[in-house]
């Protein structure tokens, strides 16, 4: 399996347990900054780190949940995953169906291929700069997405 395949897989794994929370009573909590925290957030968390180490173990990953990882250790890091397990709290505890998972491959300071996955819709787009842009729909087909000037 391609990291890209991987990642998708991954997404769509984070997203249903999002979901699983998204659909029972759930508490909010609130980090240091303020902003919200559910069990949601948490659970999409563990099961993309957990998935992405087992695509490539030698690729570290920084999520927004992540703690003790020091500026110093991630200027060490030439090639790595950054994380929003769950992009959109606060439109996940208003249950508007607006919020994403979001994956990128980060290598050299440069984004070269991302998911992004509507748990709601079950909507997934994903591309790279040298891959093209596509959305993935529930059957599983890539249709290109175009840009208009």
């Amino acid at each position: 399996m391609t990291l890209r395949e991987g990642a998708i897989a991954v997404a769509r794994e984070a997203a249903g347990r999002i979901l699983e929370v998204y659909d029972s009573e759930f508490a909010v909590r609130h980090k240091d900054d303020r902003s919200p925290l559910t069990a949601a957030d948490l659970a999409a968390h563990h099961c993309i780190v957990d998935g992405l180490a087992r695509l490539d173990a030698g690729i570290p990953v920084l999520s927004e949940e992540s703690a003790g990882i020091t500026t110093a250790q991630r200027r060490e890091w030439s090639r790595f995953w950054l994380v929003d397990p769950l992009d959109g709290t606060r439109e996940f505890v208003k249950r508007n169906g607006e919020f994403t998972v979001n994956i990128a491959l980060i290598e050299d300071g440069v984004a070269t291929f991302g998911v992004v996955q509507s748990p709601v819709s079950g909507a997934l787009w994903h591309g790279g700069a040298a891959l093209g842009a596509f959305r993935r729909d529930g059957d599983g087909d890539d249709r290109p997405v175009s840009t208009r000037r």
